[in-house]
């Protein structure tokens, strides 16, 4: 699946979604509040190799407008969401350099276990260095994006 994102202002852009199937979808959406969010998911998502979370489901075959309107039901995608909410804030406040990975991914799977769930096995410390070289890769290919014009991200993630 190809996840596009077009720079449409500096306050606009465009998420497509081009199925394998070659089925595809299309949203304007703020950039201030998506964004990020969206490529933390990604960065993830591939990084740990994820199937059943947000851009797998998407790649699947179901709509985003019903993933982004009702609270995930299994356990991959809301485990996924936790550990993206987390690392989206470390991202928006770029905040990396105060973490250390593995006791942030400590940190992020002791609120699971608070919380009365098992941690996902693939949150480890690496897995957050990981996420954090792939975000930082794709934040500056959109920085460097001009308006009208598209990143295009491969999912799954095909790495070298």
């Amino acid at each position: 699946m190809l996840i596009r994102f077009t720079r449409l202002t500096n306050e606009r852009h465009r998420l497509e979604i081009v199925r394998d199937d070659g089925t595809r979808e299309a949203h304007e959406q703020e950039t201030r509040s998506t964004l990020l969010h969206d490529l933390v998911h990604y960065a993830v998502e591939s990084e740990a190799g994820l199937k059943a979370s947000f851009y797998g489901k998407l790649a699947s075959g179901e709509t985003y407008a019903s993933l982004t309107t009702m609270v995930p039901a299994d356990a991959e995608s809301a485990q996924t969401e936790v550990v993206v909410v987390r690392i989206q804030r470390v991202a928006k406040h770029d905040t990396w350099s105060e973490i250390r990975p593995a006791g942030f991914a400590d940190e992020i799977a002791a609120s699971f276990r608070v919380m009365g769930y098992p941690a996902p096995a693939w949150l480890t410390g690496d897995l957050i260095v990981r996420v954090r070289e792939c975000l930082r890769r794709i934040q500056g290919q959109w920085r460097a994006t001009p308006f009208h014009r598209t990143l295009t991200l491969e999912f799954p993630a095909r790495h070298a």
